[in-house]
């Protein structure tokens, strides 16, 4: 089963919708140094300049599990499809032929982060826009957000508390920036589910399509255990617009 934590864009305060069970899914966030032009009506954050967000959530099911008998296997009665029917954004997933092993999560760190990589210069290619560069200063920050969800527990963009854009300026970084986070397991935390679901959230498809964009960094952390969360599998991604 996945989860993603609250959707954000930088420009309204989130609106909490309610939980389904089984899947949570969450998280797409853009800090800019400057208000972006035609962004939806809400609230707006004012802890940094021309900061602003917008949440929601959106949810899966793994399916219907049941044990028999005590001790005995676990039978699964209805398994999820990993694609909603009728998905209107199954044409900018990659096919495996383009980017194989999206639907894989038996392969290295390194791999499927290249795999996640692929899949989103692919649908940002097929939507016109630009492929940001991979840089290691965005990779590392995406890659000290991971850390800090997981010592914290906390599956949200300030996972320790404090600014979510905390590592990227500390980075010496000061331009437009951009995270999307998601968490699942099983094989709901395959990078082309993943890039699916941010996909069919608006505000994470905004954040993934803004054609400011310039350089990117992608981090996969693979945590045994993550509240009720076993195999989970953790994805940072970060934009950047310098």
């Amino acid at each position: 089963m996945g989860i993603e934590d609250r959707d954000w864009y930088r420009e309204t305060a989130p609106q909490e919708r309610q939980l389904r069970p089984i899947v949570w899914l969450v998280g797409a966030l853009v800090l800019a140094a400057a208000l972006f032009a035609g962004s939806p009506p809400g609230q707006r954050l004012l802890h940094l300049p021309g900061t602003r967000l917008s949440g929601e959530r959106m949810f899966h099911s793994q399916g219907v599990v049941v044990t028999p008998l005590p001790g005995g296997p676990a039978l699964t009665l209805h398994r999820a499809r990993l694609y909603a029917p009728g998905d209107p954004w199954r044409s900018f997933l990659a096919d495996e032929r383009t980017c194989p092993g999206g639907e894989r999560t038996d392969l290295s760190g390194q791999q499927q982060v290249a795999v996640m990589l692929c899949l989103i210069d692919w649908a940002r290619s097929k939507a016109g826009l630009s492929e940001p560069m991979p840089t290691a200063l965005m990779t590392s920050t995406a890659l000290q957000k991971g850390e800090e969800i997981v010592r914290c527990q906390n599956f949200a963009h300030a996972a320790c508390g404090g600014d979510p854009a905390a590592d990227v300026r500390r980075a010496d970084y000061h331009g437009s920036w951009g995270e999307n986070l998601y968490i699942a397991d099983g094989r709901f935390g395959a990078p082309r589910v993943a890039l699916d679901a941010w996909l069919n959230s608006p505000g994470h498809r905004e954040n993934l399509f803004r054609p400011e964009w310039q350089t990117q960094g992608l981090a996969l952390l693979k945590i045994s255990r993550f509240g009720p969360y076993h195999g989970a599998e953790l994805w940072v991604s970060h934009f950047g617009s310098e």
